[in-house]
């Protein structure tokens, strides 16, 4: 982690959620492109928090990223159950006018990486539109990743060197959690560009609309009801037996340790 990127956080059974607003976010942004200095940034949602406390790799991985943002009213949820409330929920889908709206203001160039092939493409498309100006530095695919669920070193060395020749100023990961987190960890010092972001799906929601979620969903704080109506057969255990699991450890842990304690991420290890 960049210490040059203070700001508070809160412990989430195990991972450093960071409490900074939309425009903490954004000047973080402004300031990584301008002096060309290293940001990345992920997202914690209850899915992968509880999966970090299962795998002390995975919670190292998140917790090493600059930025740790809350993707989840579950995340939201338990950071103020233990008295550090967040500014609130800060997903992908949530950012779409600062991730692109900003960039197109301002000139600097995006790369979009990952999901299934085809599908960046489209969403740059559509980016294009919904942001006149915005300048996609290049597209690629994410589906490299061998059997062991690693890009192999080869591979990935060849797709670091074609997105530094497109020398994009923001970077966005989506291969899944915890592949990106990985690929962003080993060769963020590799990677030209200043800012990086992983983004799990999220090119398949800007492939498919700019409103993944309708305003009624996100009024509502069920996005995690929308999305398992969709996708039922993927998402039935996470938003069931798992999301249950979450909310009975958050509550578990406060009983048992009381509220946390105030903190900068430059403090908590």
């Amino acid at each position: 982690m960049d210490q040059r990127w203070p700001h508070d956080t809160v412990d989430v059974l195990g991972v450093r959620v960071s409490r900074a607003d939309v425009a903490q976010f954004r000047s973080f942004v402004a300031a990584a492109v301008k002096e060309r200095s290293k940001l990345t940034v992920t997202f914690a949602n209850p899915d992968y928090v509880l999966k970090a406390q299962k795998d002390p790799a995975l919670r190292d991985l998140m917790n090493g990223f600059d930025l740790d943002l809350p993707d989840g009213w579950g995340v939201v949820l338990a950071a103020k159950v233990f008295g550090r409330p967040v500014p609130g929920r800060m997903a992908n889908d949530d950012l779409t006018d600062d991730l692109f709206g900003q960039p197109a203001e301002e000139g600097w160039r995006v790369f979009l990486f990952g999901n299934a092939p085809g599908v960046a493409e489209a969403a740059a498309a559509n980016l294009r539109a919904w942001y006149p100006g915005l300048e996609i530095a290049g597209t690629l695919h994410g589906h490299w990743a061998d059997g062991q669920g690693r890009i192999p070193a080869e591979t990935a060395e060849r797709l670091v060197a074609e997105i530094n020749e497109a020398a994009p100023d923001i970077l966005h990961v989506g291969l899944g959690t915890p592949l990106q987190q990985r690929f962003v960890t080993e060769y963020r010092d590799r990677l030209t560009a200043p800012v990086i972001i992983t983004c799990g799906a999220y090119f398949e929601h800007l492939a498919e609309r700019r409103d993944y979620y309708p305003a009624w969903v996100l009024k509502l704080r069920v996005g995690f009801l929308y999305r398992l109506a969709r996708e039922p057969r993927r998402l039935w255990r996470r938003y069931t037996v798992e999301l249950g699991a979450y909310l009975a450890r958050v509550l578990y842990h406060r009983l048992r340790h009381g509220k946390a304690p105030s903190g900068r991420a430059a403090s908590l290890s």
